[in-house]
C-alpha cells in the first residue's frame, strides 16, 4: 500500500511543477508590465470556471460580455434626449 501513496505524491508533485515551469515561462514571454496577468491568467480562469461549476452562477467574464453585449443593441443616449 505504500506504493499507492509515493505513486500519488509523485504525480502531485509533477503536476505542481509543471504548473510552476508553465507559470514561469508564461512570465517570462509576456510583454513588459504585462508578466503577471499573463503568467496567471490560467489559473484564475481555472478558478473562476470553478467557482462557476461549483456555485452554478456566471462567472465575471461571462458576465462583463453580456453586459457590453446588451450595451451595443441599445441605442446611445445623446443630449437632445433631455430636451
Amino acid at each position: 500500500m505504500e506504493t499507492i501513496g509515493t505513486v500519488t505524491t509523485l504525480l502531485v508533485a509533477a503536476f505542481v511543477l509543471a504548473l510552476v515551469i508553465g507559470t514561469i515561462l508564461r512570465a517570462v514571454r509576456a510583454p513588459k508590465g504585462r508578466r503577471f496577468r499573463e503568467a496567471l491568467a490560467p489559473l484564475m480562469g481555472a478558478g473562476e470556471k470553478y467557482q462557476e461549476l461549483h456555485t452554478g452562477q456566471r462567472g465575471l467574464q461571462d458576465s462583463v460580455i453580456e453586459s457590453i453585449q446588451e450595451q451595443e443593441q441599445r441605442p446611445l443616449r445623446t443630449d437632445a434626449d433631455d430636451r
